[in-house]
């Protein structure tokens, strides 16, 4: 899972030192690259933008969800950001500490929308495993049943014939035949409870699976 980052746009290295200071104070520092003004698509990976002013606004690079821009008292320019969002902080005292943290909350809310994406990833794959697996079962218990039905026909019906009609060994022969198709039979009874188990689990993992899937998180 590639790891988003923090675009911080400033030439002055003391509005950086602010901010990083700021995460260091609540032992979080995160992955981030620092760049002048002028932003140019290699920041793609960039998820968060702290700016210094709103020039860099004219140069989003793709990707951003949260344009984070340190201003005096200048509004923001109407279309900054286009779709993205875009919130204005006032210099002023704090003004570091405020920024760090929305910087920070909205790092850890994308963190953990990739994580759930790729756990929900890795369910539907265990899930499809899963009910390939119930097939087979499924396939191999009828396959079975059926022959089984046969020999358990087929060796009672030797078995009711009157004793002067088969030697001693070819019935000693059929009852084993009888006795381990009895025992066959009933790990096959216990294997279709087992199927509706694992049905029963498909339904669930189906209705938790084909919910909607994740979306961007509101930051």
């Amino acid at each position: 899972m590639e790891q988003a980052r923090i675009l911080i746009v400033s030439d002055d290295s003391e509005f950086v030192n602010s901010v990083v200071q700021s995460w260091q104070r609540v032992q979080y520092l995160p992955e981030f690259t620092v760049s002048a003004t002028e932003c140019t698509g290699e920041f793609s990976r960039s998820a968060v933008m702290l700016a210094d002013g709103v020039a860099a606004l004219k140069h989003l690079p793709s990707g951003i969800v949260l344009a984070i821009v340190i201003t005096g008292d200048e509004p923001l320019p109407e279309a900054a950001g286009g779709a993205r969002r875009v919130v204005q902080i006032r210099r002023g005292a704090g003004w570091a500490e405020h920024a760090a943290a929305l910087a920070q909350e909205a790092m850890l809310r994308l963190e953990a929308q990739a994580q759930r994406v790729e756990v929900e990833g890795r369910l539907r794959e265990s899930w499809e495993r899963f009910t390939a697996l119930r097939h087979v079962i499924a396939e191999t218990r009828h396959g079975l049943g059926n022959a089984l039905t046969s020999v358990l026909g087929h060796s009672e019906l030797l078995l009711l014939e009157p004793g002067a009609e088969l030697k001693d060994d070819v019935r000693a022969q059929l009852e084993t035949i009888h006795a381990m198709s009895l025992k066959m039979h009933e790990t096959l009874r216990r294997l279709s409870s087992l199927d509706t188990e694992m049905r029963a689990a498909e339904g669930r993992a189906e209705r938790d699976i084909g919910r909607e899937p994740a979306t961007a998180p509101a930051i």
